[in-house]
């Protein structure tokens, strides 16, 4: 469990390292941070040069990427080309609130996803026959239209006005992330509940389920100690495989909540083209995939230790 925990490990941080060269050189080839001196006003010249001396502009740009990867343990991820303004503060702040609606409606995603998966592959009939339907019209739907539904429907008139009002404490967190969640989740537990009500009529069928049965174990027992932990697997390792999937959606979501997240801070940056700035976000979006996608490998392995054995 150890080699496998530092194997997935180095890939998270490999995918890391990857994603910071790709978006480095991508926004760093396609933007120009000089672009605001493009009509440059009388005097305007020291400004641009002190720009090129702090960013190495003149440098190539596979110079400028190691400069600003070494500097990372040291200065963080610097400031902005445009207003000078401290990137981190911002970038963190962000990510924290994407993290939290992330997390939140991915743990509402695992409850409910396994629950209806259950109950619909061990009722079968109607039942069974309601929550497929239910579960294709969540999917169908796609997350912004039902944050925007959920908002009118459930928020107040002016709220579009006002936006999200300040507070603190526990109280406003829920009341804060509890909607964004709830529409984050709804469309992935139509999908994923299908995966987990395929995978448990599989697991019933299988021979130490029959066994199990003809030993005297009560059903509920077959199920939910034995069939739903080997339900799970292919459930979680379909889960880790969508989380950009999951993370595109939490930004609808978020944006549409005004959460101020990640998302929100990225369409704020584009009007800047800041190449930076991008760079920064891009990078923090892969450390929050990377971070869940860990979590959830070690998931799968907890569930099966056979994928932990070299």
């Amino acid at each position: 469990m150890i080699v496998y925990t530092l194997r997935r490990l180095a890939f998270a941080v490999s995918l890391v390292w990857g994603t910071t060269f790709l978006a480095f050189v991508a926004f760093g080839l396609s933007f120009d941070p000089l672009w605001q001196f493009a009509l440059c006003r009388p005097g305007c010249d020291p400004e641009r040069n002190a720009l090129i001396a702090q960013f190495h502009l003149h440098d190539s740009i596979l110079q400028r990427y190691w400069i600003w990867l070494s500097g990372l343990p040291r200065h963080g991820f610097g400031n902005a080309s445009v207003s000078s303004y401290p990137i981190g503060p911002e970038l963190v702040h962000a990510a924290g609130v994407t993290a939290q609606l992330m997390a939140l409606g991915i743990v509402l995603t695992l409850v409910f996803s396994v629950a209806v998966g259950v109950v619909s592959a061990r009722r079968g009939g109607p039942l069974d026959g309601v929550l497929r339907l239910l579960a294709y019209v969540s999917w169908s739907l796609p997350t912004f239209v039902t944050g925007v539904l959920l908002a009118l429907w459930l928020l107040p008139t002016n709220w579009f006005a006002t936006g999200v009002s300040p507070g603190s404490g526990a109280g406003h967190w829920i009341r804060l992330m509890a909607l964004p969640a709830v529409t984050l989740s709804l469309g992935l537990i139509g999908l994923y509940s299908r995966y987990v009500r395929t995978a448990m009529r599989s697991e019933l069928r299988r021979p130490y389920a029959v066994v199990a049965r003809a030993k005297g174990l009560g059903e509920s027992r077959v199920v939910y100690r034995h069939a739903l932990r080997n339900s799970l697997v292919p459930f979680v390792s379909v889960l880790a495989l969508d989380l950009g999937a999951v993370l595109g959606a939490c930004f609808a979501a978020e944006w549409v909540f005004r959460l101020n997240g990640l998302a929100t801070f990225f369409i704020h940056s584009m009007s800047n083209a800041d190449p930076f700035v991008l760079t920064a976000i891009i990078a923090m979006v892969a450390v929050v995939v990377a971070a869940f996608s860990f979590a959830t490998d070690l998931l799968v392995a907890w569930l099966d230790p056979r994928i932990a054995l070299p």
